[in-house]
Parts: structure tokens; C-alpha cells; sequence
């Protein structure tokens, strides 16, 4: 337990941003110490306990196989993906995690050929639990890019002799050597993808004791355009889903992708798991009670001594409808709360600044358009525009604005609640 005020907001704040600075505990020690298991019930507030679905589906597989994960960004996604790699059987299996935004800029398009070899280099980088040699890997991937005639500019490494930190390097700053990818994959595309995979081919078969990797690629939903217009983006990654599909199957192992809640893959044949909202409302706009105490115990486990009320007193219900039962949004508020100078508890004044400071900075961002599709939102509780309007739908959905809540006898859309007040207002 924190002895001062200052020393509870210190602990909580950290406990509650662990992914922001030096990195004070390990993945398995966040887990142990904050994970709360909101997908036990089976027709519960969270939905299905998806992990447990694609871990099955994994098993039932015989080979490999591709999987879509796709949901809003801060839903929980990489809590979840971690947790898939701790439940693996680790004698069948070799979960291999990769955050892509460590190889490319989301705010900028994809192309299929740097996201290849992105792969391949992520591979390299994190596969400690392989048991190949290090340096064998990066052999195999140096050799990959003499085959493809592809140039690393060693001025822009990170570490001089770490091919894969050269390659991710190259691929987030140097656009020559994107130019080089996209020249080598346009001159003879069925080559380069051959390459690629006999490297993947080649690395699967060096698996001790035969074990199957996990390759789970995780952050692909964050992109969604900042330098370049959302269109672009969003094209460019449901392009990669769609017309390169069989070029993102590797061989021999099993791929999990994130994708943003946005992408709908044309002809995409796999499963496509979605991980939403905590459902906190009903549709009648009442309180979703199993939702908002699972929400209070997810605080709880960060709190120093478990003491949630020490900040929020009688606020903590309010905090978390207010979140629209996402965990970044909910974190957020916590963040903002923990930071304010007055006694503890907060006041209801000093949840009303955070509140008015976040309703601002998205009124900010959004169109007339985008009032209107929130308009029609908030009365038919779904999410169906004109053609027209689909990708100012879309653009919706990726910022958290628009919520899907899948729970009970049909999936229902509402409105982010801050984002909601400020609909109201205008009307």
C-alpha cells in the first residue's frame, strides 16, 4: 500500500501506462499480476473467449493456417495475443510474436512486398524460443536478400551486424530500399514470393523436436493514415488481405494477423475473430452491470493494494461508462484522473474537466459528415451508410467513435458515450 497520496498516484499511473517508458515488468509478470479473465463467461459482456477458439483451431489444423484478428485499437488485442502464446502446448508449438509497427510507419500505406520481407525479418528478431542459433537465422536471411538482389544501406542501422534491426531500419526510413522491393517483386512476383517462402520453408524445418511455429503478427490495425489519407491506408491494407491473401499463407506454420476493425477482405475464406467493446450499456441505455464490474476489477488488479475507491471514490461507474468499455479509453481517464493535483478522492468537477478535455479532441477531428453518420447511429443503433459514405463510416470505427457491442440476439452499434454528449448538444 502507497503511504502518501502522491506515492498511490505514482504506482497506479505506472501500472496503468506499462507500456510507456522503461518497461518495469515483464510480459509474464503484467499478466500475472493484472490480467483478468473477462472472457470466462460464455455469453458474457466481452463475448467468446476467442483465444480459446483459435487456439482450438490451431489444433484442429493439419500444416499451417492463416487467421484474421481484427477489433478496435486498445480493445485488448495484444493482452490477448500474448495470452495466446502462454497457452500454447509449447512441445507442439513455437509462438513467435511480432509488433509490426517496429518495421513499418502505420500512418503510410502497405505494400505487399516490404510486408514480406518485413515478416521474414521480424521472424528472425523474435524467435528466441526456436532453439536455431541466432546466427544461422540471420544467415538465411541475409542469404533471401542476395537472392532477391536487394541492398541494405548500412547507414541506416540501427546495429551494424543485426540483419534483422538493418532490415527494419531500411524498411520504416529508406525509401530506396522500398523502391528496390517493389521493383524486385513487380519484375517477376511469382519469384519473389517462392523466395520468401522457401525461406520460411527452410526455417520450419529446422524446428527442434519438430515443433510447429505460431506467428503471430500483431498491429496491423493501428494503421490508419495520418501522412497519407485513410483511403489510401485503409485501400492498401485490405488490398493485402484480399488480392495478396495466398502470398500471406506461409508454409508450414500457423499466421494470426491483427487487422483494423474497418478491413472487410474481399473473398477472404479464413476466420476473421473479432475482439470488441466491453459491453457496459444496453441497448435501452441502461447499465450493463456484469460489464462495468468486470471493468472495475481489471482497475482493481492495477490499483496499489487494490484500493480503486482511494482515487475514484463514488466515481469509479461513472469512469467506466464513460470509457464505452474499451480499455485504452478506460486507462485514459484513469490516466488523466491520476494526474490532477486535489485530495483524493476525485471530485465529480475533476471527472468533468477530463471528460470536457477528451469530448474536445474529438470534436476537433470530426466532419459534418461524420456528425451525421453519428446522428443516424445513435437513432438506428446500427451502422449502415450509403456507399458514399462508407469510408467516413470506416474512419469512425478506427478512431472508437462508433462501437460494436455483440452481445445478445444481435449485434447493435451505439456511440462513443463522451462523443454521444456532444451529438446531443448539437441537436
Amino acid at each position: 500500500m502507497a503511504d502518501t497520496d502522491r506515492e498511490y498516484r505514482k504506482a497506479f499511473y505506472r501500472a496503468v501506462n506499462l507500456h510507456q517508458g522503461a518497461q518495469l515488468v515483464s510480459g509474464q509478470e503484467e499478466y500475472e499480476q493484472c490480467y483478468v479473465p473477462i472472457y470466462d463467461q460464455p455469453d458474457g459482456p466481452a463475448g467468446p473467449d476467442l483465444v480459446r477458439e483459435i487456439a482450438t483451431a490451431i489444433d484442429f489444423t493439419t500444416g499451417g493456417s492463416v487467421q484474421l484478428l481484427s477489433g478496435y485499437r486498445g480493445a485488448g488485442k495484444t493482452t490477448e495475443l500474448l495470452r495466446l502464446c502462454r497457452e500454447l502446448d509449447a512441445e507442439a508449438y513455437v509462438p513467435v510474436y511480432l509488433n509490426i509497427e517496429d518495421y513499418f510507419n502505420p500512418e503510410l500505406p502497405l505494400d505487399s512486398g516490404s510486408f514480406l520481407i518485413g515478416l521474414a525479418a521480424g521472424f528472425v528478431a523474435n524467435c528466441e524460443g526456436a532453439g536455431i542459433p541466432k546466427q544461422k537465422l540471420a544467415e538465411r536471411m541475409e542469404g533471401l536478400l542476395e537472392r532477391l538482389k536487394l541492398t541494405v544501406d548500412a547507414s541506416a542501422a540501427f546495429n551494424p551486424g543485426s540483419v534483422s534491426l538493418d532490415i527494419r531500419a531500411a524498411l520504416r526510413e529508406d525509401e530506396t530500399f522500398r523502391a528496390q522491393v517493389r521493383q524486385a517483386l513487380e519484375s517477376n512476383r511469382r519469384t519473389f514470393r517462392q523466395e520468401v517462402h522457401e525461406f520460411f520453408s527452410a526455417v520450419v524445418g529446422e524446428m527442434p523436436g519438430g515443433r510447429v511455429p505460431v506467428f503471430v503478427v500483431d498491429s496491423i490495425d493501428h494503421f490508419r493514415g495520418r501522412a497519407a489519407p485513410f483511403d489510401e491506408v485503409r485501400d492498401s491494407v485490405e488490398s493485402l488481405f484480399s488480392v495478396h491473401a495466398s502470398e500471406l499463407s506461409l508454409p508450414g506454420m500457423h499466421v494470426v494477423y491483427t487487422v483494423p476493425i474497418y478491413a472487410k477482405p474481399v473473398g477472404w475464406d479464413s476466420p476473421i475473430w473479432p475482439v470488441l467493446n466491453v459491453k457496459v450499456r444496453e441497448r435501452n441505455g441502461s447499465d450493463c452491470r456484469e460489464g462495468i464490474d468486470l471493468l472495475r476489477e481489471v482497475l482493481v488488479k492495477r490499483a496499489p493494494g487494490g484500493d480503486l475507491e482511494r482515487l475514484l471514490g463514488t466515481e469509479v461507474d461513472r469512469v467506466i461508462r464513460s470509457s464505452g468499455g474499451q480499455f485504452r479509453e478506460l486507462f485514459r481517464l484513469v490516466s488523466a484522473l491520476l494526474l490532477k493535483d486535489g485530495a483524493l478522492p476525485v471530485s465529480a468537477q475533476e471527472v468533468d474537466q477530463v471528460e470536457r478535455q477528451m469530448r474536445s479532441q474529438a470534436a476537433v477531428a470530426l466532419s459534418r459528415e461524420q456528425w451525421e453518420i453519428l446522428r443516424q447511429v445513435k437513432e438506428a443503433q446500427q451502422l449502415s451508410v450509403p456507399r458514399a459514405q462508407v469510408p467516413e463510416a470506416r474512419a469512425l470505427q478506427a478512431l472508437g467513435y462508433v462501437l460494436c457491442y455483440r452481445n445478445g440476439e444481435v449485434d447493435w452499434y451505439g456511440v462513443h458515450p463522451l462523443v454521444e454528449t456532444l451529438l446531443d448538444e448539437r441537436v
